[in-house]
């Protein structure tokens, strides 16, 4: 497994925790002060924290602060605006559904938002769905021993790339032979058992990184946000689906079922269906940052390496352009090709 410094993130040759660069810039990095406590194998509540200049060091009595670090880290927390900007796009649709659904139901439709988004975004509501989606805690020794470390390898390089980035994420495991990996909420990230079998180390450290690029992104939220608005609208098409076909078995396709079809029916399956196209262009430009996330972390090859893994065991059958449309993900080589242009080129 490779080593990198904690500060500068530069490879190490041997188990040293910060290089000899950094420690020869920076005296007091070879200080006891800097030295983590050993965590247990089986904790998870670990926050990454690594030196930065400005730090009190006990020892000298003084802040130290150096003159030229080796990668600067912005104290500015972004705004809310800054933190929307990528998915601008969940937002509206989330206000777009909701004045829609208000519009047909009144103040229900206000009662019933203010109930199930705080619900949805509650750390109850994502222990309960990965209760349903069969995620488990990691609970062998062996796979302690073996992800825990990668996991706070690439937390360090996250949290490098983006200080803002929370410190509650925690890693989990599904039971499924596929090679994947997802982020759900605020602090699930999950590997799938699959992963965990057929992939090495770094691939699997290219894996963490691109899901953590989602929770810095805060893809994962704004997904939560639009599903919940999809929720009451698949609640709206369905109810006038079964007017559809009441209109069509009395009426027999007379003027009120026609009138009906043009003025309700038809109108919104057409917001639904360019409603899921918008959306699921933005998913795939999430993956392309997501990915790009990765790359800023120093785990741009392991990234590329997983997708190529992945691209050498799929067989999938060619895509017509409306599944393309539809699909969440770009074409993997896409993805591949990005990442060694920003790699070797």
């Amino acid at each position: 497994m490779d080593r990198r410094c904690e500060y500068c993130g530069s490879l190490l040759a041997d188990t040293a925790t910060f290089c000899a660069s950094c420690c020869a810039k920076f005296p007091p990095l070879v200080s006891p002060v800097f030295v983590r406590p050993i965590v247990p194998v089986q904790e998870q509540s670990w926050i990454p924290a690594f030196p930065r200049g400005g730090e009190l060091n006990p020892q000298m009595n003084q802040r130290y602060k150096p003159k030229n670090k080796p990668r600067a880290v912005p104290k500015k927390k972004k705004s809310a605006s800054a933190r929307i900007n990528s998915n601008w796009i969940y937002v509206a649709w989330f206000f777009f559904y909701f004045i829609l659904f208000s519009v047909g139901t009144g103040g229900i439709a206000i009662i019933l938002y203010l109930i199930t988004v705080p619900i949805a975004f509650s750390p109850l509501a994502e222990k309960l769905w990965r209760k349903v989606s069969g995620v488990r805690p990691l609970r062998l020794k062996s796979e302690k021993e073996r992800l825990l470390p990668l996991f706070k390898e690439v937390y360090v390089g996250a949290v490098r790339a983006n200080p803002n980035l929370s410190r509650g994420i925690k890693l989990y495991i599904k039971e499924d032979m596929n090679i994947n990996a997802f982020a759900f909420g605020k602090s699930t990230l999950v590997l799938t058992r699959g992963s965990l079998v057929l992939l090495n180390d770094n691939c699997l450290k290219g894996l963490m990184a691109h899901e953590f690029g989602h929770f810095s992104n805060r893809d994962t939220e704004a997904v939560l946000l639009a599903t919940v608005s999809n929720f009451f609208m698949s609640f709206v098409i369905s109810k006038l689906t079964d007017l559809k076909n009441r209109f069509d078995s009395e009426n027999k396709g007379g003027f009120i079922a026609g009138l009906y079809k043009i003025l309700f029916y038809y109108p919104f399956k057409a917001i639904e269906s360019v409603g899921e196209l918008i959306l699921m262009h933005r998913c795939r430009q999430n993956e392309y940052q997501a990915d790009s996330f990765a790359l800023n972390s120093g785990f741009g090859k392991d990234i590329t390496d997983v997708l190529i893994e992945i691209y050498g065991v799929s067989f999938s059958k060619p895509q017509s352009v409306k599944e393309q449309l539809k699909n969440t993900h770009p074409h993997i080589t896409l993805r591949i090709e990005r990442l060694e242009t920003a790699l070797y080129y």
